[in-house]
């Protein structure tokens, strides 16, 4: 059930970085249109690109850790040691990265919330509207993290 709810969530995350990409290009080709068709500019679409840009990394980190496609690069452990010891091995690193997420997410989190009241010069929007991607997404990372964990003592991988 653990494993369904985060495929879902995985999914829904896929969606989310969709809609992102379309708002991106969207607000690229408005921009292009409105400098060199009309020659007039916007002064905020440059700064929502980049903060589209930043959700669209971050979130896509988290899609591929689902896939264990991003933090893994195809060691092909299988080869040269036992299953069992393998996913041992796979495991121990995936406590180690959910470690190493958990401290990001804590102390982006608190850098947020103690910084993000600031405004950006462009749109006008707090901060931390773009800096929560990282702790979110470090958030969502620990939890695919797990279920990577369980996975491994469930016998299902390795």
């Amino acid at each position: 059930m653990f494993d369904r709810s985060l495929d879902r969530l995985n999914r829904w995350l896929e969606g989310f970085i969709g809609v992102l990409m379309i708002a991106l290009t969207a607000v690229s080709f408005m921009q292009v249109v409105l400098r060199y068709v009309f020659n007039n500019p916007t002064s905020w679409s440059s700064e929502l690109c980049r903060f589209l840009l930043i959700w669209i990394t971050l979130t896509g980190a988290s899609v591929v850790t689902r896939h264990a496609s991003h933090l893994t690069m195809g060691l092909g452990l299988h080869r040269f040691i036992k299953a069992r010891a393998a996913r041992y091995l796979t495991a121990g690193m995936s406590l180690c990265i959910g470690g190493a997420m958990i401290l990001i997410a804590y102390y982006s989190c608190k850098i947020t919330l103690i910084t993000g009241a600031a405004v950006s010069p462009g749109l006008g929007v707090p901060m931390y509207l773009p800096w929560a991607a990282l702790p979110v997404n470090a958030v969502f990372i620990c939890l695919f993290l797990a279920g990577d964990i369980v996975k491994c003592f469930d016998g299902k991988k390795g």
